[in-house]
């Protein structure tokens, strides 16, 4: 296993423990979605808070999702289509957005955004292609967009008004 792929998976089970933890104790979960699987596709999503919003669609054949949310006014639209496709967000703070678009095959994206108006946008076509966006502060901004082949990116940024803008093909 190469050392990008070890990376990953770090971060993955960070954001999975840090999802445990910010599970709410009264959750409940509803019957009527029992059992319901697309194809050996999961999504995990947990909010805690006021007025957050996630929308997930997920196509193809096991995609994987866990994303949390903490705090409010927090937004996440995840689209994942293809096969293998792991996407792993947290967010924590107020008015944080995410928008990640996955296509393929075994692509894998990480985000983590703390504070005031983070925004992340990851976009991955094609396969194998990992991305990892961590944002703390407020109004930092990031977008990654990759195509083709196994393509690797790693955006972290600490401070306020920050920018950052990935592309590979």
């Amino acid at each position: 296993m190469s050392r990008r792929n070890n990376r990953f998976w770090i971060l993955a089970a960070a954001l999975f423990v840090a999802n445990t933890l910010c599970q709410a104790a009264d959750l409940v979960s509803e019957p009527r979605y029992a059992d319901i699987t697309t194809r050996g596709s999961v999504a995990i999503i947990s909010q805690i808070g006021s007025n957050n919003q996630t929308r997930v669609d997920q196509g193809g054949t096991a995609q994987r999702l866990t994303q949390s949310q903490a705090g409010s006014r927090n937004e996440a639209l995840i689209s994942q289509s293809g096969v293998r496709n792991v996407t792993s967000a947290q967010q924590s703070g107020f008015g944080n957005g995410l928008d990640i678009n996955q296509s393929g095959a075994y692509n894998q994206a990480g985000v983590v955004q703390q504070g005031v108006n983070n925004s992340a946008s990851v976009v991955q076509s094609g396969s194998y292609n990992q991305a990892f966006v961590g944002q703390y502060g407020q109004s930092n901004q990031a977008a990654v967009s990759q195509s083709g082949f196994g393509g690797t990116v790693s955006v972290t940024q600490y401070g306020n008004n920050m920018t950052a803008n990935v592309t590979q093909r």
